[in-house]
C-alpha cells in the first residue's frame, strides 16, 4: 500500500503588534508632574523607545521620537515647546531600527506646527528621478510615433 502524506497547515505568525507595543491616547501634560502617575508611566516605558505626539488642545503640535520616552516628555515641559502644548500620546516601538524611518514618515505627512525639520529619507527613496527618466522615454517613444506618422501622412 502506498503511504499518505498529512499535509499540515503552516500557522503564521500574526504580525498585528509586531512593531508598535503600546500606545496611549492623548492624556493631560499635568499626569506628568502627579508623582503616583510618574512612577507608573516610567515602569511601562521602561526599555522602550518609541514616537510621542504633542497636541495644543486637539490640534498636533510636535512629533519626536526618544530612547527614553518618559524623561523625553518631561523635558518639553521645561523647554522651548513648554507654553505651547496641553496633552501628549506615546507609542511605544518594538523596533527601534525603523524609529527614525517612522518619524520621519510621520513629520512628512503631518507637518506639525511644532516640528522645525521635516523628515529626512534616504537619497534613494526618492523615485522622482525614476519617474523623470521614465516620462523622458515615453516623451521621446511619442516623438518617434509622431515623426513616423507625419512621414507617413
Amino acid at each position: 500500500m502506498g503511504s499518505s502524506k498529512v499535509r499540515r497547515k503552516i500557522k503564521r505568525r500574526p504580525t498585528k503588534g509586531a512593531l508598535i507595543r503600546g500606545v496611549t491616547e492623548p492624556l493631560p501634560r499635568e499626569l506628568l508632574s502627579e508623582p503616583t502617575f510618574r512612577e507608573e508611566m516610567r515602569n511601562i516605558m521602561r526599555g522602550y523607545s518609541g514616537l510621542y505626539v504633542l497636541y495644543s488642545r486637539k490640534t498636533l503640535y510636535y512629533i519626536g521620537l526618544a530612547k527614553d520616552l518618559f524623561w523625553r516628555l518631561h523635558t518639553h515641559t521645561r523647554d522651548r515647546h513648554k507654553k505651547k502644548w496641553n496633552r501628549f500620546s506615546f507609542y511605544r516601538i518594538a523596533r527601534v531600527r525603523y524609529l527614525k524611518d517612522i518619524e520621519s514618515l510621520l513629520l512628512r505627512i503631518a507637518n506639525p506646527p511644532g516640528n522645525s525639520v521635516a523628515g529626512k529619507f534616504h537619497r534613494d527613496a526618492d523615485v522622482k528621478k525614476l519617474l523623470r527618466r521614465v516620462l523622458r522615454n515615453q516623451t521621446r517613444l511619442v516623438n518617434r510615433v509622431r515623426r513616423t506618422l507625419q512621414q507617413a501622412g
